[in-house]
């Protein structure tokens, strides 16, 4: 029995899970049940940077722009402690999305 079915099986599985929306629904649904612990964090420039990388990249020019809009602004508005880890995890779907492409699309 050849390895195709299987790595079709995974290709499908990985393009589903890492799907901009299926992933972000994902992302709004653990911030709404997170309960960060309470630590200071500095902001530094490589936190700006990464912000307007990620507006610009994911939230003007990305496939995803609808999908990252949501969690952008519901931490935002109402749980901006969470706001920083949103932009964290909105980035890391982005990358998983792009290493799926390289390897194994």
């Amino acid at each position: 029995m050849g390895l195709g079915p299987l790595r079709d099986g995974y290709r499908k599985i990985l393009s589903q899970i890492y799907a901009p929306k299926y992933y972000h629904e994902r992302v709004l649904a653990f911030l709404c049940e997170y309960q960060p612990p309470k630590i200071r964090v500095h902001l530094e420039l490589q936190y700006i940077l990464a912000l307007w990388w990620s507006i610009y990249k994911l939230g003007i020019r990305g496939a995803e722009r609808v999908q990252y809009w949501r969690p952008f602004f519901w931490t935002l508005f109402w749980c901006p402690r969470l706001f920083a880890l949103a932009l964290t995890l909105a980035i890391m779907g982005f990358h998983f999305r792009q290493v799926i492409e390289l390897h194994v699309s």
